[in-house]
């Protein structure tokens, strides 16, 4: 080696100054060196060498040739006594290699550290397992991660040297894995720094390497690294003691052995048994051999489904990485191909998808094992759970139908399935992306969940997703976000009259027809808007009126503080109807009553919503409080009143504090909290003798508390009025039974002044 043709006639003349030996330590010591791979060299000696005359004799020489040199100078004795108390200075010398001088003093250096674990196999298991485990917590996986780390993460170069030193003979997979891994690495280095292959040099990589893409590279890392990391947890398992198992199958000295098995066209479901036992012992070269045979897809039986679903419920590694590294798992599901060894990401902790999904199987296992409450509450009650299993699977695979019957399951459970991994995207977009507040978003969820039993499996897939993919798509805030989801979707389904395919075709219905409206008038631009109206007011209202109303809201967009009205009397009374558009704001609806009240009218009935996406769409039926007619030059006075008590222009609590307030002999005044109607809201309920500002007086005590009205239902009859408004505080949740209480005494205060 030509590093070894510089190093030795500079550390030759040392001998003069007592025993010395150069010794190659890491890559160098495997002669594995890459171009620009660091050195690492120590010269051992007995005590007698200086610092000053080493550095000066040998690793300045070296650098003068602009080498990376890791430098060491030790005597034996600091050697022998580091090995005695750090495994990580013992095994730093199983790698070691005489470059040059004194042998008898290299010997006694590999005598005095590793010769003892060398011998002792279960010793060397024991020690080195825990810190190979850390060593890939620490490190993004060579197997399957978007940024894999060449040489500390999981199947990388780090793992080829621990594999040998349990196995100094390695199989021809490794060698080649080995080779692939150094070439990698060396066309790494000559664009990049270190050994992690980020996704800002991948392309350059597969270029030089002479991929067609970075993925194409990926994918044919991710199969070397597996392979090696399949091997390696082979070798640091707890070795298993002999014992049969039937169709020859049996552990013999730590491996898992057969005889003569029977290709898989005769027995369909040995492979699958086989991986099984996989997770017992590791398979010997003769069962690698027999498995890695290719073959066609393998027709599934009876026992080959049972098997199957076995392997789901276990959800073992091992088993999962024999199917992998072998082939066996392409041949039972073809499909799978499309995603096997397929870069996810781009962050670290993206996987390769098909490591992401059985991950997630994985993650699904021990949460529901856990005592997370939640993981309890959905799996508790769950029937089907092999459903579940599936589902999560294949959450990121195609073909879910084909890969479902295959497996067995009816069209029931294959139709669950489809929807069970096509939909649980959409609990985490509104767990965090929507308002969970918006009761009609819920109502609509719910109808296309249909089922309490659906509802907890999509969330498994969810949650099982989530688990695996780390990071934000499972931290405290989302998890919180997707449990109270959880608890107002599941009270949605309680209410059948709310949800459910026909409610939900019937909102649909009135959608289409208020969209053809609008077209029918030109206001295309409008169109965007029906999707945002509330259920409550499509149902409430004909097509016609809601593309009327609409209308209002045409042309320049809606400034803050703007209000635009429509008025519109009525053919057969002396009342009207008064639309009204503005951008939500808090206040708006007292605000509203109060002008009303000022000018003379009087509320009969009055419809507010607000849309998603905060376009308030009011409708009152007023008529007049004094008995003279409402004239229609009051509306264009309307709009500007508003918005002078809009901007504290106008003082509306002022001007209508002469209005009378109700007397002990004007009826009773009853104020009723419901907590129970709406999924999302409180349902403040009054009923009350009619007064002009009535409507203005509940409505500007609910502000004054600090309530936000999302929809409000007004009506008034013979025997007094009925008002009902859906509310919740300004954090968005419903009213405790302290505030609740307290918001009817104040209602009812102010009622009677």
């Amino acid at each position: 080696m030509a590093v070894d043709e510089l190093v030795a006639p500079l550390v030759a003349p040392l001998a003069s100054n007592g025993a010395a030996a150069a010794v190659a330590l890491g890559s160098y010591g495997r002669q594995e060196l890459t171009p620009h791979g660091e050195i690492e060299l120590l010269v051992l000696h007995t005590g007698q060498l200086q610092p000053q005359h080493v550095t000066e004799a040998v690793w300045y020489p070296l650098w003068d040739r602009k080498l990376r040199l890791e430098p060491e100078l030790k005597s034996l004795e600091q050697c022998v006594a580091e090995s005695r108390v750090s495994l990580a200075a013992t095994v730093r010398y199983f790698d070691a290699r005489l470059v040059a001088g004194e042998a008898a003093l290299f010997g006694e250096l590999l005598q005095k550290t590793t010769a003892r674990l060398r011998r002792d196999r279960p010793a060397l298991r024991q020690r080195l397992e825990p810190v190979v485990r850390r060593r890939h917590a620490a490190h993004p996986l060579a197997t399957g991660s978007a940024t894999p780390d060449l040489v500390a993460g999981r199947g990388g170069l780090e793992d080829i040297q621990v594999l040998r030193w349990f196995e100094p003979d390695p199989d021809p997979r490794t060698l080649d894995a080995l080779s692939f891994l150094l070439h990698t690495l060396t066309q790494l280095e000559e664009v990049h720094a270190g050994h992690r292959l980020t996704t800002r040099v991948h392309e350059r990589v597969a270029r030089a390497m002479g991929f067609a893409t970075a993925a194409d590279l990926l994918s044919t890392l991710y199969g070397h690294c597996r392979w090696v990391a399949f091997q390696l947890e082979g070798a640091l398992g707890q070795p298993s003691g002999d014992r049969t198992f039937g169709l020859s199958l049996a552990v013999k000295r730590g491996k898992l052995t057969a005889e003569r098995l029977p290709p898989l066209e005769r027995v369909p479901s040995l492979g699958l048994r086989v991986a099984h036992l996989i997770g017992v012992a590791p398979p010997s070269r003769e069962i690698l051999d027999w498995a890695t045979q290719p073959g066609p897809p393998v027709e599934w039986d009876a026992q080959t489904q049972e098997q199957f679903w076995l392997l789901l419920r276990a959800a073992d590694w091992r088993s999962w990485s024999f199917l992998d590294v072998t082939g066996l798992l392409t041949r039972y599901l073809p499909e799978w191909a499309r995603i096997v060894r397929s870069p996810g990401g781009s962050a670290a902790h993206d996987l390769a998808i098909d490591s992401h999904c059985f991950l997630a199987l994985r993650q699904l296992h021990e949460w529901v094992d856990s005592p997370d409450p939640f993981a309890r509450r959905l799996w508790h009650t769950l029937r089907h759970r092999d459903w579940v299993y599936l589902a999560v699977l294949l959450h990121e695979s195609l073909d879910v139908a084909h890969l479902a019957r295959r497996a067995g399951l009816s069209d029931e459970g294959v139709a669950t399935v489809e929807m069970l991994t096509s939909r649980f995207g959409q609990l985490g977009e509104a767990a965090t992306q929507r308002d969970v507040h918006d009761e009609d978003l819920l109502l609509d969820l719910a109808s296309s969940i249909g089922t309490q039993q659906q509802l907890r499996m999509l969330f498994l897939v969810a949650a099982a997703h989530g688990l695996a993919a780390g990071g934000d798509a499972w931290s405290p805030w989302r998890v919180a976000m997707l449990r109270r989801l959880f608890s107002l979707l599941e009270n949605a389904l309680r209410s059948p009259a709310e949800v459910g395919a026909r409610r939900s075709r019937s909102v649909e219905h009135h959608r289409e027809r208020v969209a053809r409206e609008l077209t029918r008038r030109g206001l295309i631009e409008l169109l965007p808007s029906v999707g945002r109206l509330p259920r409550r007011y499509l149902l409430s209202h004909s097509a016609a009126f809601a593309a009327r109303h609409l209308a209002l809201a045409a042309g320049e967009p809606l400034q803050d503080g703007e209000v635009r009205l429509r008025a519109d009397r009525h053919a057969q009374a002396e009342t009207w109807d008064v639309l009204v558009v503005a951008r939500d704001r808090p206040g708006l609806l007292a605000t509203m009553a109060g002008v009303l009240a000022l000018r003379g009218a009087t509320v009969l009935a009055a419809d507010a919503a607000t849309t998603s996406d905060g376009l308030v769409l009011d409708v009152f039926t007023v008529g007049s409080a004094y008995g003279a007619p409402l004239e229609r030059s009051l509306w264009q006075r309307l709009e500007q009143d508003v918005r002078a008590a809009l901007e504290d222009r106008l003082p509306l609590e002022a001007l209508l504090a002469t209005t009378p307030a109700l007397d002990g002999d004007s009826g009773e005044v009853s104020v009723a909290v419901d907590n129970e109607a709406s999924q999302v809201f409180s349902l403040v309920e009054v009923r009350a003798p009619d007064r002009v500002g009535l409507l203005y007086r509940i409505a500007r005590a609910l502000h004054d508390l600090g309530l936000d009205i999302h929809h409000a239902k007004v009506a008034t009859h013979p025997d007094g009025a009925l008002d009902v408004f859906y509310v919740w505080d300004l954090r968005g949740n419903k009213l405790d039974p302290e505030h609740a209480c307290r918001v009817s005494n104040e209602v009812q205060k102010r009622l009677h002044g």
